[in-house]
């Protein structure tokens, strides 16, 4: 995958074509451009959504330039989720307008292009497949739910969350925790959900701070803490900790 983010004043993209899927927005100023025939204005709001070998350009519609933020998407990526969605996938239009798509996408790309050792693979992997799930259902105007939505077993989600509870602290990923209970990612990410309401990697993270609380009150620092269930550094356990409980850890070790 490659995203890129930057700010163009005065410059004009020459009509051309990528061989990956491209997504794009904008969060200040407007960018115009060519598509088939047509001209569109992507601002603030909307999301450019192009397929592969589909000639376009772009340029400033403003004097004060534009600032856009892209993803290009391998064709294996999108061949993955079309297995999935049992049909071919495809953007069936240059310029979606849809305020949460927008907020979506780009709190996606802001997470996909954080320092690496900041984001866990499980977190970027369940966000983008969330997100090009809703986006492709959207465009192509299917929908993946089912007549009875299948979900995780007693005994599968059980297997799942001892895999948590055995070694909180672990990085783990989509892909090894979909193979304990044989299947793809995209249907365990969807069988997880289903099951408990949350996201694997929001159930996590949850069970992480609950860990936390336990050490804390047992006299561990908080900086060990954060270290053995899980945590980067110290200012991301005390952000996520404060998010989920309106109190620092050092106030909750202190207060409790």
């Amino acid at each position: 995958m490659e995203l890129s983010k930057a700010c163009f004043n005065n410059f004009v993209f020459d009509q051309h074509v990528h061989l990956d899927y491209h997504l794009g927005v904008v969060d200040y100023g407007c960018q115009e451009y060519r598509h088939k025939g047509a001209s569109y204005r992507l601002s603030p709001q909307q999301i450019s959504t192009l397929n592969p070998d589909e000639s376009h350009n772009g340029f400033s519609f403003l004097d004060s330039g534009y600032r856009a933020h892209v993803m290009s998407l391998p064709l294996h990526y999108v061949a993955s989720l079309e297995t999935e969605f049992k049909q071919p996938l495809f953007f069936n239009q240059p310029l979606y307008p849809d305020s949460q798509l927008y907020r979506y996408f780009l709190m996606v790309h802001n997470q996909l292009t954080l320092a690496n050792d900041h984001v866990s693979p499980l977190q970027t992997e369940t966000l983008l497949m969330a997100f090009m799930t809703e986006l492709f259902s959207r465009n192509n105007e299917v929908s993946l739910s089912q007549p009875k939505l299948h979900r995780l077993s007693t005994a599968q989600l059980e297997t799942v969350k001892s895999l948590f509870h055995n070694d909180i602290g672990a990085n783990f990923d989509l892909a090894s925790l979909a193979n304990t209970v044989a299947l793809s990612k995209f249907q365990f990410l969807r069988q997880f959900k289903s099951a408990t309401g949350m996201t694997p990697h929001a159930y996590l993270k949850r069970m992480r701070l609950e860990y936390a609380k336990k050490a804390l009150l047992s006299g561990r620092s908080v900086s060990d803490t954060a270290h053995q269930v899980g945590f980067f550094d110290q200012s991301h356990f005390n952000k996520a900790f404060k998010h989920a409980y309106l109190t620092t850890p050092a106030l909750f070790q202190r207060q409790a």
